[in-house]
């Protein structure tokens, strides 16, 4: 069942090719994926529990650096591991473990993606199909976590599976039910109760209980291929998935201590989908009350009240927003009155060369020393990084820059030209980052140089153990994956050595090893001590 029709919709041109929609996700989805070691935050802390999995054979339990880590269920890592023990197994020399299992977050973005835009045709007819699609590559909060190991990708997964799954039960009651409920079961394996509170209640509205039976039945059984072996080899750990479940999803006015800050992410991380999300729920205002538009107002709820109510105020809690926002949006986006329509392509096109612009300074900062205030800046956060080459990103990033202003001029006039020029404007924008910044991302969020350091200096200091203090999860995970460090709490005394990270203590005399480099909030320090007896 589609929404009302559109008395225009027979003039309407025909969207872009499939062809070059499924290019363009391509380039956007595999550009600066892999080609780093694993970043400081999120890309660093989240490929532990998958180095758990393939080193350690963990895989029924995640682990960091040796210890349970239960804030997502498996499902994430699962994929990642299997990627990184298939595809390092044969690819090993040109591709490394963590840039085979990063490749889990492409995967499942691409299944994100597809499944929503296909949802988005079975709702609203052919026309939203490709608009579903080219708004969430154009959305501003999908792009970089879309390039992290972020297992926060796999309850956006599932949650498309579950929309897919309501989208197709409108027809096909049975099968859609048991796709719904395949959504809903994986949803649980992501992330819990928190991605179960944004699936699970659309169950009810599948046609009618048996219906509803089916995807019940079917979630409960996904689920239970990882919460019934964890009841009986780990109990232990299961009790605790739960209780983290159960705080994850408890409401809590932290959220609103800063509401200008969630009211500021909320606007831009889902820009520039809201607007148009606003207008087509505005124009099928009297149609609210038809199947397609209650389970997509009604996902769209469920994820707001769960990222805005529960959780942490972090960019990517808000990631489940994304597809919900733009089924919407996919219904009003051949419909956008000529003026707003050109206001929407013209804007979109003046914002990303502004934004290419800005990276186009950077780099020349780099390079070139200018502007000079821009220079001295990054001086003093990455005070000893030089580009290594010069001529091959500036040709690269020139032709990039040529062939999408190219692109932008010679698009024809259409409903869809704005969406299409915001996802060509997002895909070149960041394959010029890629180009033009990647280098120094990678010297200024990678703990390689540090361990690597470390590992050396541990030569002349072998000990039998090493006490940790102050150390993030992703300097964990880096000790673990380059130097085979796992450190002990610091508690145990038994360790000869000390490795604190930040600040240093004073009382425990010259360090035997420090390394500091960076500065602002980029500056990493780490120093070894000799631990004295009590």
């Amino acid at each position: 069942m589609t929404t009302r029709p559109d008395p225009f919709a027979p003039t309407l041109p025909p969207p872009p090719p499939l062809i070059l929609i499924w290019i363009l996700l391509a380039v956007y989805l595999l550009a600066g994926l892999t080609g780093h070691a694993p970043w400081r935050g999120d890309d660093g802390r989240f490929f532990g529990p998958v180095l758990g999995m393939v080193r350690d054979g963990q895989w029924l339990v995640p682990h960091l650096a040796g210890e349970p880590l239960l804030d997502f269920g498996p499902l994430y890592y699962w994929v990642a591991a299997t990627l990184a023990a298939t595809l390092a197994a044969t690819l090993g020399t040109v591709l490394p473990l963590h840039d085979a299992a990063r490749l889990a977050s492409g995967l499942l973005t691409a299944v994100a993606l597809l499944l929503t835009a296909d949802a988005a045709r079975r709702m609203h007819g052919d026309r939203a199909h490709a608009p579903a699609l080219l708004l969430l590559i154009a959305s501003l909060g999908l792009v970089v976590h879309a390039h992290e190991t972020q297992p926060m990708l796999a309850v956006v997964a599932a949650q498309a599976i579950t929309f897919w799954g309501m989208a197709t039960a409108m027809k096909h009651a049975s099968k859609g039910a048991a796709i719904a409920g395949l959504g809903v079961g994986l949803a649980c394996l992501s992330n819990g109760l928190s991605a179960l509170l944004m699936t699970a209640p659309l169950l009810l509205l599948l046609p009618s209980i048996a219906h509803r039976l089916i995807g019940a039945i079917t979630a409960a059984c996904v689920a239970g291929l990882w919460l019934v072996p964890m009841a009986l080899s780990a109990p232990e750990a299961l009790a605790t998935w739960w209780t983290t479940s159960l705080i994850a999803t408890t409401p809590h006015a932290g959220k609103f201590s800063d509401i200008g800050e969630l009211f500021g992410i909320l606007g831009w991380f889902v820009w520039p989908i809201w607007p148009i999300a606003g207008w087509a729920l505005w124009r099928e205002r009297k149609h609210l009350g038809r199947r397609p538009w209650q389970i997509i107002c009604t996902a769209a709820v469920l994820a707001l009240l769960v990222t805005s109510l529960t959780g942490t105020l972090r960019p990517a809690s808000f990631l489940p927003l994304l597809l919900p926002v733009a089924l919407i949006a996919s219904a009003g986006v051949t419909t956008l009155r000529r003026g707003a329509a050109n206001a929407f392509d013209w804007f979109g096109g003046m914002t990303f060369a502004a934004f290419a612009l800005l990276l186009w300074t950077a780099w020349s900062a780099m390079a070139f020393n200018w502007p000079p205030g821009l220079s001295r800046h990054l001086d003093r956060v990455t005070p000893a990084f030089t580009l290594d080459s010069l001529l091959w990103p500036s040709l690269l990033g020139i032709a990039l820059c040529a062939g999408w202003a190219w692109l932008v001029a010679t698009t024809k006039r259409s409903p869809y030209r704005g969406a299409q020029n915001s996802a060509l404007g997002m895909t070149m924008l960041w394959c010029l980052a890629v180009i033009l910044l990647q280098p120094w991302f990678d010297y200024s969020k990678s703990h390689d140089p540090a361990v690597l350091s470390l590992r050396e200096a541990l030569k002349t200091q072998p000990a039998s153990c090493i006490s940790g203090l102050g150390l993030s999860p992703s300097q964990m995970v880096s000790l673990d994956y380059r130097a085979g460090i796992r450190t002990h709490a610091v508690a145990d005394k038994s360790c000869p050595l000390l490795l604190i990270g930040g600040t240093e203590i004073r009382d425990m005399g010259e360090p035997l090893w420090r390394y500091e480099r960076g500065g602002g909030n980029r500056r990493e320090v780490l120093s070894l001590y000799a631990r004295t007896e009590d």
